[in-house]
């Protein structure tokens, strides 16, 4: 069974005619959820601990990787209701989810966005009053469609990075059918010096390949190293052999 990711989010600062600065703590539960064509409803619960309303807009967006970066799109294979609601102080919402496609070959994944709505009230009533930043919460929560026959299949590799030196990027190919979250990295010198640890919530979806920065002491090339990735897979640690690069060539 994978397990529970990571809370996502993004803080959207949005300049409001007022003064001080507002604040809002919304939960969500569960964190990942999971839809098939046998079960293709889901729901999940949003909570208001804050004294004051919050209004909150749902959305679904099919999500793709091109480069190792986030693509999102509009979708109708997924519909969310309600998409626009209120939460009273201390209250609690129910957003259902409802898939309309298939399952395929490869793994489908899409996110659900709960973005906070600016206030009504945060215009000034006073023209003497200043502007103030209001701080809005946007909540990502991924939603995955399991492919027909889930295979795992991970390539490691490290290149060097434009600076040289001690700047690598960690190559993840996922070859597989589902996506990988890893959630720490692990990087040994062959025979067990640890030379980092590193906690981390990064996605790389089936058929994608991503990189991730690694800070290390400079290393001769073709040093081994030896990486152990925890990850959302079965088997949760995933190991891997790789070699220090050559810095690349400084044009002249």
């Amino acid at each position: 069974m994978r397990r529970t990711l990571l809370l996502w989010s993004v803080l959207l600062p949005c300049m409001l005619a007022t003064t001080g600065a507002l604040a809002t703590s919304l939960s969500v539960a569960p964190l990942r959820i999971v839809l098939t064509p046998e079960r293709p409803v889901g729901s999940l619960s949003m909570g208001n601990s804050e004294d004051a309303e919050v209004a909150v807009q749902a959305e679904v967006l099919a999500w793709s990787q091109e480069d190792g970066r986030d693509v999102y799109q509009p979708t109708r294979e997924v519909l969310v209701n309600p998409t626009i609601f209120r939460l009273p102080p201390g209250g609690r919402q129910i957003v259902r989810l409802g898939l309309q496609v298939p399952a395929e070959a490869r793994e489908r994944s899409y996110r659900v966005f709960l973005r906070q709505l600016p206030r009504d009230q945060a215009l000034p009533q006073n023209n003497a009053e200043g502007a103030k930043v209001q701080t809005l919460l946007r909540i990502g929560v991924p939603i995955f469609v399991p492919p027909l026959q889930p295979r795992q299949s991970l390539q490691w590799s490290l290149q060097a990075g434009s600076a040289g030196g001690r700047n690598y990027r960690l190559v993840l190919d996922n070859q597989g059918s589902e996506h990988i979250q890893v959630t720490q990295l692990v990087v040994r010198r062959e025979g067990g010096t640890e030379l980092l640890r590193k906690s981390l919530s990064h996605y790389v979806l089936a058929g994608q390949s991503a990189g991730i920065e690694l800070e290390l002491a400079p290393l001769p090339p073709d040093t081994r190293l030896q990486i152990e990735a925890t990850t959302d897979a079965p088997e949760a640690l995933s190991t891997a052999t790789v070699r220090v690069p050559r810095a690349p060539a400084v044009p002249r």
